[in-house]
């Protein structure tokens, strides 16, 4: 079992890289432009006083205020950016374990190895989690040694709520995604569907948050318990979130791990 982990690993691991530096490059990006920001912090906060609050609310943006660096970053990487990295990595690990050796036919000489199917399951499961985790933590915690650099202070707690908080929300769509991959026979397939309903669930929490008669939408979409702008800059993480990520996450687990054992996939 932790052959194939490790083999799995090694295969995409270029894959996985190419996303953590990608997040590490725009971290610095925004921490090397919040002092530039900070100073003209009062002119910006007047422009977005004429933004509507409703709309605001809609993308997970609760304060405008530059005063901090983690308003800023909680605005511009944890809103929109990180979550979209995120779900790409976990859906591109996920639909890669199974679908894709299904399409490609070279299921069949996986399957021949002397391990069990929910053995074959959990290896490539953990192997794509322990993926995601490293990139949570490299993507969120690289704060420290940047900050540094640029002499920007920052509350290594509130980066610590959201790290936590982002690795429930990757684990659920990454648990999601691989339920899904074992159901499918194409690796398009599991992008579409997981992407799709990623999209569905995104435009419920806005359209929940513009309509106050369609409030109850929200809890319909992952995006409404990602709130990254209170665990970033209240750091506060709600129990709601924290329990709705890992029901997901262990349902959709067992799941697919059942339905693996039980198919047929002979090409």
């Amino acid at each position: 079992m932790w052959t194939l982990f490790f083999r799995y690993l090694r295969d995409r691991r270029i894959f996985i890289i190419v996303f953590c530096v990608a997040a590490i490059a725009t971290m610095w990006m925004y921490i090397a432009l919040f002092p530039s920001m900070q100073q003209q912090s009062a002119t910006l906060n007047e422009a977005f006083k004429s933004y509507p609050e409703s709309l605001m609310k809609a993308f997970g943006i609760e304060s405008l205020t530059f005063n901090r660096i983690e308003n800023f970053i909680a605005m511009e990487y944890f809103s929109i950016i990180w979550p979209l990295m995120a779900i790409f990595l976990g859906i591109s690990l996920a639909s890669g374990a199974v679908a894709r050796e299904v399409e490609k036919g070279t299921i069949e000489l996986v399957l021949a190895r002397p391990v069990s199917r929910l053995k074959l399951f959990g290896s490539r499961y953990l192997a794509g989690l322990s993926a995601l985790v490293l990139f949570t933590l490299l993507s969120t915690f690289c704060v420290i040694p940047i900050a540094a650099i640029h002499h920007v202070d920052y509350a290594l707690r509130n980066f610590v709520t959201v790290a936590i908080l982002g690795l429930l929300f990757a684990w659920a769509t990454f648990s999601l995604s691989m339920m899904l991959s074992a159901f499918f026979s194409d690796k398009g397939k599991v992008s579409m569907s997981v992407g799709g309903l990623l999209v569905l669930m995104y435009v419920l929490n806005i359209v929940a948050a513009l309509k106050a008669n369609l409030k109850d939408l929200q809890y319909a979409s992952f995006f409404h318990y990602f709130a990254s702008s209170n665990a970033l800059i209240k750091n506060m993480l709600t129990v709601e979130s924290v329990w709705v990520f890992i029901a997901v996450a262990v349902v959709c687990t067992a799941i697919g791990s059942w339905r693996f054992k039980q198919r047929d996939v002979a090409v």
